[in-house]
């Protein structure tokens, strides 16, 4: 549905003035937005309308029908923004406990109430589109539909013919083309593969220093542990010596010790049995 220029320009200005009062409201820093609850789940919005009509003035009306899935609490409500502060606590003299009944006949006392949220929504109006029924003007347009009327001639080539042109663009090295962006994302690459290959290097060359330093950790290992193994062996070596020596000194000592008698001659025989025969002992 297409709107013309007068509603727009009428929609307009009530929007202006609708922002004026709501502005001067603002500034009188006084509630004109309320709620009407407990309102029949079954009602509609024209009901609503119809029910409270003849309505104040006002720039807002917004109705709520109930949820019939929430049971006994499915209950409709509505929003009204009143221009004027003044009848506002008219409307509530009026309709604050009023009695709505439904189509089965239920009572429903609503309750007239300031609405928690004062403020109204803006009311968007699309903007007449200057481009809308231009669509002939338009010179790709009627570009497009020149090529349509008279479609340019295409010459197909037999494909022996085109298989030829293949074979010769691939020996001219005419396929090979090279383009700035072409160049670029190549030089990338290569500076990637570069990258790689540093890396992989330089993890081989930690790889290799690592390992050597095992091996020497190893070796150097190993010649402590065969130097300590010959000064243990010494040290053996050197107690089992030192034990050798105390048994032979343990053994001459628990031997009996024999003395050796020099053996005499015939004369010196006879000076002893002279000697002993005065002294009555034997002198050896």
């Amino acid at each position: 549905m297409t709107l013309s220029s007068e509603q727009v320009t009428k929609s307009e200005n009530s929007n202006i003035e609708a922002t004026k009062l709501k502005d001067k409201k603002d500034c009188d820093g006084l509630s004109t937005k309320v709620v009407v609850r407990r309102l029949p789940p079954t009602m509609t919005g024209e009901e609503f309308v119809e029910q409270l009509s003849p309505l104040p003035d006002n720039d807002y009306l917004y109705f709520v029908k109930g949820d019939l899935s929430l049971a006994q609490h499915a209950l409709s409500r509505g929003y009204i923004n009143f221009i004027n502060p003044e009848d506002v606590v008219i409307f509530k003299e009026k309709f604050d406990n009023y009695v709505f009944v439904d189509s089965k006949g239920n009572e429903y006392p609503a309750v007239v109430e300031f609405a928690p949220f004062q403020k109204i929504p803006k009311t968007k109006v699309r903007r007449k589109d200057n481009k809308v029924g231009t669509i002939e003007d338009d010179i790709d347009y009627q570009k497009f539909l020149n090529e349509l009327s008279n479609p340019p001639e295409v010459k197909i080539q037999s494909v022996e013919k085109h298989l030829e042109e293949i074979e010769k663009r691939k020996k001219d090295g005419a396929l090979r083309l090279s383009t700035p962006l072409i160049a670029f994302i190549k030089q990338k690459k290569l500076e990637k593969l570069k990258l790689r290959d540093e890396r992989r290097e330089d993890r081989r060359r930690r790889e290799i220093e690592r390992r050597r330093q095992r091996d020497e950790e190893r070796r150097r290992r190993r010649l402590e542990k065969e130097r300590a193994d010959r000064l243990r062996e010494k040290e053996r070596e050197k107690r089992r010596e030192r034990e050798r020596q105390g048994e032979g000194e343990k053994k001459a000592d628990k031997e009996p010790q024999v003395k050796l008698l020099k053996k005499t001659r015939k004369g010196d025989s006879r000076r002893q049995g002279k000697r002993k025969g005065r002294n009555g002992e034997a002198r050896f």
